[in-house]
This record gives C-alpha cells, sequence and structure tokens, in this order.
C-alpha cells in the first residue's frame, strides 16, 4: 500500500465521518426527504452510517501502518513528537477560529466557566466539539509509536500475537465496559476516557503495524488484483451490505476493514475519483476538526436544507473551504516544525 493509497482512503475516511455524524440519529433521517427505505424499515441514509462507523477504525489502522512503514523505510527513525505538535497546531488554529464563531452564536454554550475552556483547549475534553474526542488519545499513541512499533517488528511471530491477543481482549473488555456504564457519572475525572481511548486504539493500530511487518494488505491485494473486477465489485458490495444488516458495532471493524480496504485498492477506479479522494485526504485532518461545528453550532440550517445528498454536498464542501483557507497558514508552521526537529 503506496503512501498515495494511504492519502486516498484517510479521503474517503474523511467523508465517511461527516456522513456518520450528519445522519446517525434515525429520527433526525426520517424528518429529511428521500432517504429510501432498506432493511425493516430503516433509512437507507441511516443504513449507511453502519459503513460509515468504520471511519475512526480505518485513521487508526492507517496510522499504524503508516508510522510503521515510515519507521521501515527510514532505518527505524521515527519523529514521534513532531507528529504530534504538528496536529496540535492544527487543533489549535481551528480552535482560536471557531470558538470565538461560538461565543457569538451560542453564548449559552460557548466559552462556559474557566475550567471548561481550558479543558477544551487541552483537548481532555470536548464539549466544544463531539469530534474532538479523538485528538489527544491519537496525539498520545502518536507518542508512544516508536516503542510500539520497535517492539513489534523486533519480536516474533509468537510474541506478537501474544501482544495482539492481550490488545484485543483489553478491546473488547473496555468496549463492554463503555457499552454498560456511564463512565462519565461513576468516574467523572476528565483524563479516564482519554485513557481508556488510548488503551482501546492499542488494537487497530496495532493491527496496522502487523499489516506491514507480515504484509496482510499486500499479500491480499496481490491475489485480488488477479481476479476480474465485476467479481471484486460484487464482494465488495455484498461486504457492505452485511455490514449495513449486522450493524455498527467496533467488534466487527477489524475483520471488515482487512477486507474493505484489500478490495478497495483492488478495484479499477476512475482518475478524477483517486485524485478527488487524495485531494480530500490530504484535507482530511481539517477537515475531521471543523466539520463539527457546522453540524454543531449551525445544525438547524444545514438540516433545513432537507435532502440528505445536498446537506452532505453541502457540509463536504463548507469543511474543505475553510480547510483550504486555513492550509497556507498551518503549512509555514508545520514546516518550522520539520526543520526544527531534524536540527
Amino acid at each position: 500500500m503506496t503512501k498515495t493509497d494511504t492519502r486516498q482512503l484517510k479521503g474517503l475516511a474523511i467523508l465517511m465521518m461527516l456522513w456518520l455524524h450528519l445522519f446517525s440519529d434515525e429520527d433526525t433521517v426520517r424528518g429529511l426527504h428521500y432517504c429510501l427505505p432498506y432493511l425493516n424499515g430503516l433509512p437507507l441514509v441511516y443504513s449507511l452510517t453502519r459503513i460509515a462507523s468504520c471511519c475512526v477504525p480505518i485513521y487508526l489502522f492507517l496510522g499504524g501502518y503508516g508510522l510503521a512503514s515510515v519507521f521501515q523505510s527510514a532505518g527505524q527513525q521515527l519523529q514521534g513528537g513532531r507528529r504530534a505538535l504538528s496536529l496540535m497546531v492544527n487543533f489549535w488554529l481551528i480552535f482560536i477560529v471557531f470558538v470565538p464563531l461560538g461565543i457569538w452564536y451560542n453564548p449559552e454554550r460557548y466559552p462556559g466557566d474557566v475550567p471548561t475552556f481550558v479543558l477544551n483547549a487541552l483537548a481532555i475534553r470536548y464539549s466544544y466539539n463531539g469530534a474532538w474526542w479523538f485528538l489527544l488519545p491519537y496525539v498520545l499513541l502518536t507518542l508512544a509509536a516508536r516503542p510500539i512499533i520497535s517492539r513489534c517488528m523486533d519480536s516474533d511471530k509468537r510474541l506478537n500475537t501474544l501482544w495482539l491477543v492481550m490488545m484485543a481482549l483489553l478491546y473488547v473488555g473496555i468496549y463492554l465496559l463503555e457499552s454498560n456504564t456511564s463512565i462519565s457519572d461513576v468516574w467523572p475525572f476528565p483524563g479516564l476516557m482519554t485513557i481508556l481511548n488510548v488503551l482501546s486504539m492499542l488494537f487497530l493500530f496495532g493491527v496496522g503495524v502487523m499489516a506491514v511487518k507480515y504484509r496482510w494488505i499486500v499479500r491480499l491485494h496481490e491475489r485480488l488484483s488477479q481476479r476480474p473486477q465485476w467479481e471484486l465489485a460484487l464482494e465488495l458490495l455484498l461486504l457492505c451490505m452485511v455490514k449495513m444488516a449486522i450493524g455498527g458495532s467496533s467488534l466487527l471493524n477489524v475483520p471488515f476493514i482487512l477486507l474493505f480496504i484489500p478490495l478497495l485498492l483492488a478495484l479499477h477506479w476512475p482518475r478524477w475519483l483517486h485524485r478527488a479522494l487524495q485531494f480530500l485526504g490530504y484535507h482530511s485532518c481539517n477537515m475531521w476538526l471543523i466539520h463539527f461545528f457546522f453540524s454543531f453550532i449551525f445544525g438547524d440550517l444545514i438540516y433545513g436544507l432537507r435532502y440528505p445528498l445536498v446537506i452532505f454536498l453541502f457540509l463536504t464542501l463548507a469543511s474543505l473551504a475553510c480547510s483550504m483557507l486555513l492550509q497556507p497558514i498551518v503549512e509555514p508552521i508545520k514546516h518550522r516544525i520539520k526543520n526544527a526537529a531534524h536540527r
């Protein structure tokens, strides 16, 4: 899987994230036009969120895969601190731009009291923007990436299998805990969810690392590429239909994305689609950090458009436009961080 493939998959993942956050509420979807029935009376627009729920698992898998590839190709050199700082720079710039908009449009929620403001600014809490829950855990995971990847790359197959089994059990355990317990009520300490999220992310991140070490995606892609395109397209369609029918449980994410990604890569897509996804992948970080403000602060305006595809297109273009405006400011700062790291 090349760097271009990774960026295109990130572009697809950000589209999935936007769809998920727009249409994951069934009651909201039923109030829109032309949602189409799918299964058991559920609207198709809502059923598609069961596929879109894999957006974060795809990001985690690609994060582990990408960092392990860099580690492998760069002679075990990995600047986790630089990557984490670059991500926080993106976050703080967007925080500075959009939180004042929240104060102007919804002063009852923004900025809140001083502890709320500080904890949101440090990404420990995410009451300003629900999509930010992923930020701090991923930053901490990036900081810890080098020893994790180094251990995986240097260990034999038995130790790696044991490590994956332990992380899988931890992943399932945290999933069950969060599904059956209101953690914020039992343990109000704001950093607890961050710790649990980091621990649960280790499994999918580790699967991405193992996919580089043992060439899982590459081998599966090579086998699939030898088969007719119509078979691959049919299998991808059936895989997605099964996911929509079964549900959006995160326990299904690993087998789904390990089949979903190779099938996508093996299919011959139009050149314009490759370019569009690569462009979106380049802006995916900013779009992730921005888009929830539109649906959260200006939700009445967005859902007032009534038609799901129009709503989705509006949010995508609005988030992309903001990213394109902010990127000329972010890039020079990232460049300075990169140069400072090499000194």
